[in-house]
């Protein structure tokens, strides 16, 4: 098939110009979708966070926040940080349980479950 013509021409650019279009737009929402997720995960994880240090929260709700921290491989880094120094902080009758689940969440991270 060869382009003899102009109408052939200008058929073909009528035809690849939407279909760019078309294709541009749908990788713009792609990552505006992602964007958007990444943004959500990581006001989850301040949820998640906040549920650790809040003074009210019950035993099982805080052991249940430090697990779901391994729900976030994307922030290892500062999870393992903060598991490893948020043991000292912590003091009262059901500290050995929540320092151990500290503990164990940052091995998780530590041994490459990422």
């Amino acid at each position: 098939m060869s382009f003899s013509s102009v109408q052939e021409w200008i058929a073909w650019i009528g035809v690849i110009i939407p279909l760019g279009t078309l294709a541009w737009a749908a990788y713009q929402y792609v990552a505006l979708q992602k964007r958007s997720e990444r943004q959500q995960r990581f006001d989850n994880l301040f949820i998640v966070m906040d549920k650790i240090g809040e003074a009210n929260a019950s035993l099982p709700a805080q052991v249940a926040a430090i697990y779901e921290l391994r729900s976030y491989p994307e922030y290892a880094e500062v999870i393992i940080r903060f598991c490893n120094d948020a043991t000292s902080y912590i003091h009262g009758g059901s500290a050995e349980l929540l320092k151990t689940e500290l503990r164990l969440t940052a091995a998780f991270f530590e041994n490459g479950h990422k």
